[in-house]
């Protein structure tokens, strides 16, 4: 409905603009503390916070090498499974047309991605609002860890078996909405018990270098995959050797040093 009235690139606008209200409120914040007679604290935040960079860090603590490899993997999977969500919408939507159910091929593309993100938005919200904390309280992060790529096994597998429009929009939403809001805030909580020098310097090089290498090594699979003629169900079969792949990380870390994985 939005996309039929309003263009793509007007939603762009509204977006950006959007964008100005946390940042706004972060100078904000940012004045309050400092006028606010926080003087240590403000010094301590703006301390060095040591010589080694984040590549340093991470290749040099077993802890944060495997969260940064788990952040490559999740997001490996993650953007491999939209691939195949974006394919399917391309197929459904001239699944339609010919069936004369619409003449414009890109309004309904926008449409049934447009719904899609919608769900994702509206099932995040209630995760994050009401699942979480409660979560986190009955499992804790350890435990939350497994949640997404549990998810992610049984959605892939049934995909691989089941590789239609309807079965890998549920599969994306469930996924999606996992990850902006349970596995998120554990990914974020995975640097709670790590030094003040890891949190700035490391924690930047993984969500920076490592999580766009995910992004990159999807290009090579898609590609590879496409010059192998690969249907929907083999590149969801290479889903499920990747999120075996993630689960073997998250035992890795659950399992290693007991004292740095938050409870």
């Amino acid at each position: 409905v939005v996309f039929a009235r309003v263009s793509p690139f007007t939603l762009m606008l509204f977006a950006a603009a959007g964008l100005l209200l946390p940042l706004g409120l972060t100078f904000l914040a940012n004045r309050r503390e400092r006028e606010g007679g926080r003087d240590a604290a403000a010094a301590a935040a703006d301390a060095p916070v040591g010589k080694r960079n984040g590549f340093q860090l991470v290749f040099s603590d077993r802890y944060l090498f495997l969260i940064a490899m788990l952040f490559v993997v999740l997001n490996l999977v993650n953007t491999l499974g939209g691939f195949l969500l974006d394919r399917l919408i391309v197929e459904e939507s001239l699944r339609q047309v010919a069936a004369g159910l619409g003449t414009d091929q890109r309004e309904i593309v926008s449409r049934l991605s447009g719904g899609v993100q919608l769900s994702v938005n509206i099932l995040g919200f209630l995760l994050q609002t009401f699942a979480v904390s409660r979560i986190f309280k009955l499992i804790g992060v350890r435990g939350a860890l497994f949640i997404l790529p549990i998810l992610a096994l049984g959605s892939y597998g049934m995909i691989t078996f089941l590789p239609i429009f309807a079965v890998v929009r549920i599969a994306k939403i469930l996924e999606n909405s996992t990850d902006y809001s349970i596995q998120q805030t554990t990914r974020h909580a995975l640097f709670l018990p790590t030094s003040r020098e890891a949190k700035y310097n490391a924690k930047q090089a993984i969500e920076s270098f490592f999580w766009r290498a995910g992004d990159l090594l999807q290009a090579g699979v898609v590609f590879v995959g496409a010059s192998l003629a690969f249907t929907v169900s083999q590149f969801a079969a290479v889903n499920v050797v990747l999120v075996i792949v993630w689960l073997g990380i998250v035992v890795a870390v659950v399992c290693g040093d007991r004292k740095l994985v938050p409870v």
